[in-house]
């Protein structure tokens, strides 16, 4: 071609060149803007952090820029982590890893490992904050990043504690804290003090875990935010209550309430009318007591109300501010092509819509390909947010409503000696109402005593109601499987046997595991009367159940297999990769 159409070419380019990069100059400040504004709302208003995040991430996407994106993420989690959304920390946290693994960027892989951890070891995740942690520490001592192991081994010590591993944990964060003293780390060493008073603290030596507790608040005012002043008052308060200092425990929690206030922290909120409940009862307080636990209860459903209400608000307002940016930015492109030069406007539309058609039909290629994957994941998480919900109802059915009736059974006694026979009865009937209902929703006995014996509970329980004759031996199938795979399990038995009792006709179900290498199976099988196997190829006649159990083992990543006909039996057969 002749060199007069490449000049003609850059002529035509160079106001859109020139245009994209003044445009990022604009959005990088813009970035810039709205990350000092997250800065100053973290005292403040962590729903604030949130929604500052989202629009970060979006303006570092159109940058376009990775390390932006996943700074936003990252900040996105931890105010969601201080929320309490831990299943929303971590889905924002697992994303970002992926990606900061792909790029190889060494500081976000380091401080998402080590958030990971921590979200896990709230969740009392131990063998996965360990994981997460040590893969921290092994990511910072590669790229050189010393100082980070410092924090990085708080963790650490914590996961081998909880791991039975007592002297070690309180070993390694002992010499931590003496490293980042030495090294003049104040937010490491702050950390650290924390962290050494809850390992004291957790190994019942409450007096000792207080007096370290307390160096806290002589640490200077600059390293001493509004969040870190309720986190220790309130920590104090808890080990003052342990030591029954009741003097001490009440001007600790009236600081804590004063600064869980300012920063409307609402896990510290409630957690400190729960405490001063404690302390009302402990001086005999009862009418006081029984009101700051029902204020607890009742703030408590009041906020998770109030945040769903703000938040559905601010999605609201945000589609109703771009749909008028979308509408501002027509208006203004129809003014610049009446008053510019014809001929290069229709030259820039023509790129542009070159351009445009190559994208639409590149993304539409890739959303073909992708469609199914993201029905598969919709399918997953809302498997995952069910089990979270269901573990939520449990323990407040549990820690609410069941010491709710604990405590006015106990008061019922104190005023009345010989109370109505009737009335101790009724309420020791609800009493344990709540807590079956509590138990049928998430069994505790899965994470105490793993898959083996909760399934053969579950299978005591079917026999006992129903007269069936159930079994199960699934011995050693706890050492192979991890939490999610043995949540999965129980719910995928617990279906079948559902199904089976309800509509196989079955006199007898047995339930058995077989390990193999790389994989275990689980078999299910009752000598029911069968059923024709073409139905499942039928969508419109699966059962929802059915449906339920194929989406969990897609999700563990396994295969499923029937065998059945008529008067035959039911067999099927799960196996996953291990």
């Amino acid at each position: 071609m002749p060199n007069s159409f490449y000049c003609l070419l850059f002529v035509i380019c160079l106001p859109v060149i020139a245009r994209a990069q003044s445009d990022k100059a604009a959005l990088r400040h813009q970035y810039a803007l709205l990350e000092a504004r997250a800065e100053r709302a973290k005292d403040s208003s962590l729903q604030a952090v949130v929604e500052i995040g989202k629009q970060m991430a979006e303006i570092g996407r159109q940058i376009p820029s990775d390390t932006a994106v996943m700074n936003a993420n990252l900040l996105q989690g931890q105010a969601y982590d201080f929320l309490g959304e831990f299943d929303q920390a971590l889905g924002i946290y697992y994303e970002t890893l992926k990606r900061a693994d792909v790029l190889n960027n060494c500081y976000f892989k380091v401080h998402l490992a080590n958030q990971i951890s921590k979200i896990q070891q709230t969740m009392l995740n131990w063998e996965k904050g360990l994981e997460f942690s040590r893969r921290a520490k092994a990511d910072a001592l590669a790229c050189g990043m010393h100082d980070d192991t410092i924090q990085i081994n708080y963790g650490i010590g914590l996961n081998l504690f909880k791991l039975g591993q007592t002297q070690a944990a309180i070993q390694i964060t002992a010499q931590n804290l003496e490293a980042a003293r030495k090294a003049g780390f104040s937010m490491a060493t702050l950390m650290g003090i924390q962290e050494l008073s809850n390992l004291y603290a957790e190994s019942g030596d409450f007096k000792k875990a207080l007096d370290i507790e307390l160096e806290a608040l002589r640490m200077p005012d600059s390293v001493l935010s509004n969040l870190s002043k309720a986190q220790i008052y309130d920590r104090l308060t808890q080990l003052a209550v342990q030591l029954k200092d009741w003097d001490n425990a009440q001007q600790y929690l009236n600081e804590a309430f004063k600064y869980s206030e300012i920063i409307q922290l609402n896990d510290y909120i409630f957690e400190c009318y729960r405490l001063q409940s404690a302390i009302d009862e402990a001086r005999g307080n009862y009418k006081s007591a029984l009101q700051n636990f029902q204020q607890y209860a009742a703030l408590k459903d009041s906020v998770y109300q109030s945040e769903y209400d703000e938040s559905m608000a601010a999605l609201t307002a945000k589609y109703d501010l771009e749909r008028k940016e979308k509408t501002i930015a027509l208006l203004e492109k129809d003014q610049q092509i009446r008053k510019g030069q014809i001929r290069q406007q229709q030259t820039l539309m023509l790129l542009g819509l070159l351009l445009a058609g190559l994208v639409f039909l590149g993304i539409r290629l890739n959303n073909q390909r992708k469609t199914q994957q993201l029905k598969t994941a919709f399918a997953q998480d809302l498997l995952k947010m069910q089990e979270s919900e269901r573990q939520r109802i449990s323990k407040d059915l549990h820690d609410s409503v069941g010491q709710n009736i604990l405590f006015i059974k106990n008061h019922l006694y104190r005023l009345l000696p010989s109370p109505d026979e009737r009335l101790v009865e009724s309420l020791e009937t609800t009493l344990e109402d709540v807590r079956n209902i509590a138990k049928d929703l998430y069994p505790n006995q899965l994470e105490q005593y793993g898959l083996e014996s909760a399934v053969d509970t579950l299978c005591e329980n079917a026999r006992e109601s129903s007269g069936i004759f159930v079994s199960s031996d699934l011995q050693g199938i706890d050492e192979k499987l991890d939490r999610e795979a043995k949540i999965n399990f129980y719910r995928i038995i617990q279906e079948c046997i559902n199904n089976s009792m309800k509509h196989a006709g079955a006199t007898s179900i047995r339930i058995t595991s077989r390990q193999m290498p790389g994989k275990v199976e689980l078999m299910v099988q009752d000598n029911g009367k069968g059923f024709d196997k073409g139905m499942l190829e039928r969508k419109a006649q699966r059962s929802f159940g059915m449906i339920n159990i194929e989406e969990r083992i897609k999700m563990l990543r396994g295969k499923f297999d029937l065998e059945t006909a008529a008067d035959k039996g039911v067999k099927l057969t799960f196996s996953i990769p291990v």
